[in-house]
């Protein structure tokens, strides 16, 4: 097997429990593994700001690491708390979603290029979506009678949704758009081509690192490219069939401390 010199995680579900921290029997291996040389990124669906703090409690601020948002849409340097690399959904394809949406009345949370800001077209708020937890910025309702979209944006979510369903279908069909939805209906939409493996590719080409000397664990649609493409890709228990079908080794769940136990197997060689 190639050396191992980067470890992509992604966060919920993988690294964290879904919408918690980093479980804390991960938090040491993974500082473990940075003390030793090896990279380590979160490589997450998740917006940037609210999820910087789980990236502090592992220390990758100070072994000046990125951070992958959005579904590799973002990519964030940590230690100098600035945006390096971007592709946007240009806000004329944020007005078709939007106007999509209102036809076969999905519920839509987009995050605008303005990392304070969400565009929405209901109250997350008094529905207590669950993306609340993690976003504590303004959120602007879309009203298609007023001025047009100012901002491009970098991830929409819809919600209750199947691959089949009619939205989703004239989506992928009649636009040029990335769509991965999750065991609990989420769509996560993207501009084209970008996944969490595109913000991994820029990330190792800055650091000189072949993707075969990368390891990758995830859980879900969005980390399926991701796994299926780089030289380790760890399927977590609790992962969807089909990120498991590609993946070279399926851990625990993530609550019993998957992410620690592969980190412990192939880098730093020690049983836990």
């Amino acid at each position: 097997m190639n050396k191992i010199e980067l470890v992509a995680l992604d966060m919920d579900g993988t690294a964290c429990v879904f919408q918690e921290g980093v479980l804390t029997e991960n938090i040491d291996p993974i500082i473990a593994t940075q003390a030793k040389g090896v990279k380590v990124v979160f490589a997450t669906g998740r917006p940037i700001l609210t999820s910087l703090q789980e990236a502090l409690k592992v220390k990758m601020d100070y072994y000046h690491q990125y951070f992958i948002g959005f579904n590799g849409a973002c990519i964030y340097d940590i230690k100098n708390n600035q945006i390096v690399h971007e592709q946007t959904i240009p806000s004329a394809t944020l007005e078709v979603i939007f106007a999509l949406a209102a036809k076969h009345q999905i519920k839509i949370w987009c995050y605008t290029n303005d990392l304070t800001k969400v565009i929405v077209n209901f109250d997350p708020i008094l529905e207590a979506n669950t993306e609340c937890v993690f976003f504590n910025g303004e959120f602007e309702q879309y009203n298609p009678n007023n001025a047009l979209i100012s901002e491009d944006g970098y991830k929409c979510l819809g919600f209750d949704l199947t691959d089949d369903h009619p939205f989703v279908v004239a989506l992928t069909e009649g636009h040029n758009i990335e769509i991965a939805i999750d065991k609990n209906g989420v769509a996560e939409i993207n501009a084209p081509g970008i996944n969490k493996l595109l913000g991994l590719r820029w990330v190792t080409e800055e650091w000189g690192i072949e993707l075969e000397n990368v390891m990758a664990m995830g859980d879900s649609m969005n980390d399926y490219h991701m796994l299926k493409n780089v030289g380790v890709g760890i399927a977590m228990g609790n992962a969807q069939d089909a990120v498991k079908a590609i993946a070279k080794e399926v851990t625990s769940d993530a609550k019993d401390g998957g992410v620690a136990k592969m980190l412990n197997k192939y880098i730093l060689n020690s049983e836990i």
